[in-house]
């Protein structure tokens, strides 16, 4: 190999080669643009790249079409492409219609149910046997000396709301019948029958207002049907990521020519655009190739369950203990709008449904409420006092399921242990 056709140590900056010629530098030029480390992969076109493909770019697509080309639909004055959420109107209290049934049901607060010391023995051989470096010498050996009963309440309030929101979207438009102006003026909002399939239940319905759509010169290709390809800016071809644009690779003082890109039709150096097939332009994404698109007003509904809880007890339980043992419905009531709680005997019970429902009341003001029910769940719980090795210690029975809750058992082989 001659010493003209080393390439290594090229400064291409000043024109100068370590080893080589000027020449040979000119000759070994790659065929394709250097990469500037700023071309994105899905972006604008990097400043001061001067490329001629294909097709002319545009960086500036706009992602939807200009609000001021919309319709112009009486009750819709404010929308955009984004939603909006429309405040209920006020309702007439003779004009609501009671489609749900009423249910209203007072339970009397149960009885404790009694716990042996045979029984809190046995629950905590169980809970012990769960945990692996708990000991089962203090749960057999230990002297129960006290039983306590009490019970810890959880009081739920869950409102059911309905909230509506508008916007305009578009479509690829085919051909076909459109639901314009012409068809008569669009109903507002909370005008349109809507109704969820059941109470309490989590719901999405998406429907287009009627007579509120139109054809559209498509925004984005302007009616072209197809975009300038994003990866090769309309070239149809990129640089070869193999020879980096040489069109050559060199290794042990050989030169060979880049088998990657040696059978593109654009020459040397460069690789088809795989993005676009090499044709330097892609299908346009919100007409799909039909130039035209229609244009309508959205409406999205959502029906939700908002959910809000307090527990009420005296014995520093974990509330997470509380919220998922088992218990007794003690008190439960449900209709269109419930009243806060005022005789039950747990007095922080009572001032918990009177900050809830006020507070659901202000929060929820821009959506409708169409139901609410609250509940009050009484958990037994069952203090048990032991003595073991001289010391006393104390542990919890909670739920009807007698869930053991010892964050201080008296015998466990490491101090990391802790109950959940």
């Amino acid at each position: 190999m001659k010493e003209s056709e080393v390439i290594e140590g090229v400064d291409y900056k000043e024109g100068n080669t370590m080893t080589g010629k000027r020449d040979d530098v000119n000759a070994f030029r790659p065929s394709a643009p250097y990469s500037t480390g700023t071309i994105p992969r899905h972006g604008n076109k990097p400043p001061g790249a001067d490329f001629e493909g294909l097709y002319e770019y545009d960086s500036t697509i706009p992602s939807a079409p200009p609000l001021d080309q919309m319709e112009q639909v009486t009750g819709y004055e404010t929308i955009s492409f984004n939603a909006v959420s429309v405040p209920p109107p006020k309702p007439l209290p003779s004009s609501r219609e009671m489609w749900w049934e009423d249910v209203l049901n007072h339970s009397s607060q149960p009885a404790h149910p009694r716990v042996s010391e045979k029984m809190a023995r046995q629950a905590l051989l169980e809970h012990v046997k769960n945990h692996w470096c708990y000991g089962e010498g203090a749960a057999k050996n230990m002297a129960i000396t006290k039983l306590k009963y009490s019970s810890a309440f959880h009081y739920e309030l869950q409102t059911f709301t309905e909230k509506r929101e508008t916007s305009w979207k578009f479509i690829p438009y085919s051909g076909g019948d459109v639901d314009g102006a012409e068809n008569g003026p669009a109903p507002l909002p909370w005008d349109i029958d809507l109704r969820p399939s059941c109470l309490f239940k989590n719901e999405e319905k998406f429907i287009t207002v009627p007579h509120t759509s139109s054809v559209k010169p498509c925004h984005r290709c302007k009616t072209t049907g197809h975009v300038v390809c994003t990866e090769c800016y309309g070239k149809g071809w990129v640089r070869c990521q193999m020879c980096n644009g040489y069109g050559y690779r060199t290794h042990s003082e050989q030169r060979d020519r880049c088998i990657n890109c040696s059978l593109s039709h654009n020459g040397p150096g460069r690789q088809d655009c795989f993005e676009c097939d090499s044709k330097g332009k892609l299908t346009c994404s919100a007409c799909d190739s039909y130039g035209q698109i229609q244009c309508s007003i959205q409406l999205t509904v959502t029906w939700k369950v908002n959910t809000s809880e307090h527990i009420a007890e005296d014995m520093a339980l974990p509330e997470q203990l509380v919220r998922f043992v088992s218990g007794q419905v003690a008190f439960e009531e449900e209709g269109p709008q419930v009243v806060p709680l005022q005789g039950f005997p747990d007095e922080a019970i009572n001032m918990a449904s009177a900050q809830l429902v006020q507070d659901h009341l202000m929060k929820y003001q821009d959506q409708r409420i169409l139901a609410q029910r609250q509940q009050v769940r009484v958990v037994p719980v069952t203090s048990v006092r032991y003595e073991w090795k001289g010391c006393d210690g104390e542990f919890w029975l909670c739920g009807y399921e007698n869930k053991v809750y010892a964050p201080d058992y008296p015998q466990t082989c490491c101090c990391c242990c802790s109950l959940s």
